[in-house]
Formats: structure tokens, sequence, C-alpha cells
């Protein structure tokens, strides 16, 4: 009988969080008082500094998430023929001798 009441949890938890938080470490104030207690303003300066050098690095290449440029309205390319061809690199292929340079010199004097 005594074996059925004995306890049958571990006496130590397996993990840290498991065994709940100690009341003794518990902070008295959850908000900083001053925005010097945790960053002082030299370290700030000195970050701002490193970040604007960064920037002028010859090297450095920024960076756009995805978001940034699906939100980026582009303005509209003029056209080089009205309806047809706008500027831009264009692959005008097709089977031998059936006439596009004919055709790409016909465009050219419009």
């Amino acid at each position: 009988m005594d074996r059925l009441q004995e306890k049958t949890t571990a006496p130590y938890p397996p993990v840290g969080a498991d065994g709940g938080q100690s009341l003794s470490q518990k902070p008295n104030q959850s908000i900083a008082e001053g925005v010097t207690e945790h960053k002082p303003p030299e370290r700030d300066l000195e970050e701002i500094l490193r970040q604007i050098s960064r920037v002028n690095d010859p090297a450095y290449l920024p960076t756009v998430s995805m978001n940034d440029l699906y939100e980026q309205v582009y303005p509209g390319r003029p056209p080089v023929v009205d309806g047809l061809l706008y500027a831009g690199t264009y692959l005008f292929v097709g089977a031998p001798k059936v006439g596009k340079s004919f055709l790409m010199v016909q465009l050219a004097f419009m």
C-alpha cells in the first residue's frame, strides 16, 4: 500500500522551465528608468559612426527586402514605337530567311 501512495513524479524537473520561477529573482521594475542604464550615449554615437562609415565605403551594397521591392511603384517607360516597342532589350528570333532583318529595317525607318 505504501508503494501506491508514494509520489511517482521525478523529484527534480528535467528541464529548467519545468520547475517554475524563483520568487527571489523577481524584478522590482519592469521598465528601465533611464536610457543610459542599458546603452550609454557614447556607445550609440560609436554605432552611428560605424554605420555611416560602412555606408560611405565604396564596396557597400545596400540591401532591399522583397516587401520594399513589391511596394515600390516604378514610373512607366515611354514607348519607342507607340503600342509596340518599349525601351529595353528584346530577342527577335525566327527561322532563317523569313524576313527578320527586313522587318527591323522597316521599323527603324518609321
